[in-house]
């Protein structure tokens, strides 16, 4: 129905409730409802995730979230609204009567759409199939998206993951003495990068065995197949990859490795161009990493290559290491960066990230082309499903 799906109708409708109750209650009884509404929907955007976790079934997964959802967003607005009702009657607008009701269906209407945002982006990043392509499709959530900035949604991310203590599972402590580097800050606004990162995209899902959600990035290396770390899909039983144009795809698991941590995906009918890959980079070279740190909007960001070579790398369990080609890099990886690709000036992948530094800030890991280039040109071979191993619990 004119391209809206009827999650955009039941969108809509709302928000033109919201439109009429804050021009009939006015500035201050909207200030309180939303303020409540708002108190319920971060408590909500923290406990969705938490309470999926322990839904006894695939099929309770949705129900939990929409049960916490409700309950929290209803009590909040419940409550605010009886805060602003009751110091609103203690108060007198006189001429100003219309502007204050202007103002309260103004104020409802734009926070409304904030906390749709807001919602939207907790839930899809739990990684339930069905309903991250209902968010993703629908055309009221992507133009509420498009509009909101993006240092709202990466501060919501970081709040989110500091109440789920998100992080990359594996983190490295390197060989040597320890050295202290300062981030790049060279603009990464270039052709070449901005073009690859249109190939990059968010995956997602929850591990059971461990009750956690996993979120990470990827990128395409041919049709229908996309590399990121198998930490990132471990324990996943149905990832989910975010794509940029055709919102969220079911994937499955066709090559899983857990000693070099890297991981294809099959997402049939993916409509992205494969990255082109180059040799490795040498010492001191310029670089960039696509990724979405912490589950956050995407970004690239600036890298400079340390060092290249052998290191001893545990596997995502942490029960044995091995002798794995890495770069060290000077860069600000966070968590949801693992299986981003790592690029050199030319838009080429030239790595993958899979982990930082706990004893230098901001030092970062990725696999070289080494350990990559093999397992991308295997891709397009594999097909049948394999098992997406154990995760470990963070």
């Amino acid at each position: 129905m004119f391209g809206f799906s009827w999650l955009d109708v039941l969108l809509i409708l709302w928000l033109l409730w919201q439109l009429i109750y804050g021009l009939r209650a006015g500035l201050l009884v909207s200030l309180g409802g939303l303020a409540g509404f708002i108190a319920g929907a971060f408590g909500a955007f923290f406990a969705a995730p938490l309470a999926s976790q322990y839904a006894p079934g695939p099929g309770w997964r949705a129900a939990f979230v929409i049960g916490v959802t409700v309950i929290l967003i209803g009590a909040g607005h419940a409550i605010g609204i009886r805060v602003g009702r009751a110091i609103g009657t203690h108060m007198k607008f006189g001429s100003i009567r219309s502007v204050n009701r202007i103002l309260g269906g103004a104020l409802n209407v734009v926070v409304g759409a904030l906390v749709i945002s807001m919602l939207a982006f907790g839930v899809t990043n739990l990684g339930i199939p069905v309903v991250s392509k209902q968010l993703s499709d629908s055309a009221v959530i992507s133009r509420i998206d498009a509009w909101t900035p993006d240092p709202v949604k990466a501060a919501a991310a970081q709040l989110r993951s500091l109440v789920l203590e998100e992080g990359i599972p594996q983190i490295l402590n390197p060989s040597g003495p320890n050295v202290q580097v300062a981030a790049p800050t060279a603009s990464t606004d270039t052709p070449a990068w901005n073009k690859a990162a249109k190939s990059v995209m968010m995956i997602s899902g929850t591990a059971f065995q461990c009750g956690q959600n996993q979120t990470g990035t990827g990128f395409v290396i041919g049709k229908d197949r996309v590399l990121t770390n198998a930490h990132v899909v471990a324990g996943v039983a149905m990832p989910v990859v975010q794509t940029q144009t055709q919102g969220a795809l079911r994937a499955r698991v066709v090559f899983f490795d857990p000693v070099k941590d890297l991981a294809v995906l099959a997402v049939d009918g993916l409509d992205a161009a494969p990255l082109p890959t180059a040799a490795n980079l040498p010492a001191n070279s310029a670089a960039a990493f696509v990724g979405y740190p912490l589950g956050g909007p995407l970004q690239i960001r600036p890298a400079t290559v340390l060092s290249s070579g052998p290191l001893l790398i545990p596997d995502i369990t942490g029960s044995q290491k091995s002798l794995l080609d890495v770069y060290q890099l000077a860069g600000n990886v966070q968590s949801g960066n693992s299986g981003g690709p790592l690029l050199d000036a030319a838009g080429n992948v030239v790595g993958v990230i899979f982990a930082k530094s706990t004893a230098s800030e901001p030092v970062g890991f990725a696999f070289t082309m080494v350990e990559t280039a093999p397992v991308i040109a295997a891709a397009p071979m594999l097909s049948s499903p394999v098992a997406s191993g154990s995760c470990s619990v963070k």
